[in-house]
Formats: structure tokens, sequence, C-alpha cells
């Protein structure tokens, strides 16, 4: 399991309004190099459900060659809930036509004036033989998608917000 928690000077609301807004969503994967990229918010029964589509190159290693391609789709779905005090998500991450799933939990908690991001991911490869290794690789690549996401997001709240 991945983890990965990050602080904002913005407070909570600030932060999840920014997270969940699909034009932020698409400025932010155009910045990362992403292609194709569709996102579609349905609200309904206290959650927010949040689908990214994206097309995303990767820099594979030899042994995942055969099962990846350079270029994937990947189909983000994610179901933001309020509980009061923190904002919590339920995402999974589908890489189409691939082996390969990623389920995280994500909280946004209150931390001073500003907030705390946290989240805990799985990495799921249903191949036999190199599972483990192709897992491993999985997730150091979704840790360093996850910082980069992040920096960007921190580089654009403090532009908007003056810090």
């Amino acid at each position: 399991m991945g983890k990965f928690s990050i602080d904002y000077s913005q407070d909570i609301d600030t932060v999840y309004r920014f997270m969940t807004d699909p034009d932020a969503i698409k400025k932010r994967s155009e910045a990362l190099g992403e292609k194709n990229i569709r996102v579609q918010v349905d609200e309904g029964g206290g959650t927010k459900t949040i689908t990214a589509t994206r097309d995303v190159e990767s820099d594979l290693p030899g042994f995942a060659k055969r099962l990846f391609n350079s270029t994937n789709t990947i189909i983000e779905r994610l179901e933001w809930r309020d509980t009061g005090e923190k904002k919590t998500c339920k995402s999974h991450i589908d890489v189409v036509k691939t082996p390969g799933k990623i389920d995280s939990n994500i909280t946004i908690s209150p931390n001073g004036s500003g907030c705390t991001y946290d989240i805990e991911f799985e990495v799921s490869v249903k191949v036999p033989l190199i599972r483990k290794k192709l897992e491993e690789f999985v997730a150091k690549t979704t840790l360093e998608g996850i910082r980069e996401q992040h920096e960007y997001n921190q580089r654009e709240l403090n532009a908007a917000h003056g810090n």
C-alpha cells in the first residue's frame, strides 16, 4: 500500500472546491501532459462523483512493455462525501485494457488555518509470476504522479489566493 500526505495553507473548503472543480481537473491534467481529457461530475445522495478519463504516457521498464502500452487510457472515479469536519473520498482507477487497477481512500481534514490531504492507495495487477514486481512499479509511478499533481495544485492555489 502506498501513502502520501500534503499540507495546504488554504482551508478545507477551498481545497475541496479546487480538487472537485472539473475545469481545474482538466487544466491540471493538461499541465501534466495528459491527453483526451474528459471530466464528468454527478451529485446525488450526499456524494459528488467525478469521473475523469484521460490518456497518460508512461516510461515503462522492459518487463512491463508486453502488458502495457506506453500510452494508456485511465478512468478515474472519485466518490467524495462531506462527513462534517472532513471530506472523504473513495477512488478507483482502471487502466483500460490492462490487468491493473488502483483503489484509494482520501481524506482532507482541517489543520490549523489550512488543511491536510491524505491518500492511501493499493495497486492490484493480475499477472502471474511478475505481479509483485509490476505492482511495485505501478505504486512507484502512482506516487510520483500524486506528487506532481499536488505540486501543481499548491502552485495554482497559492497563485489564486496570494500565498
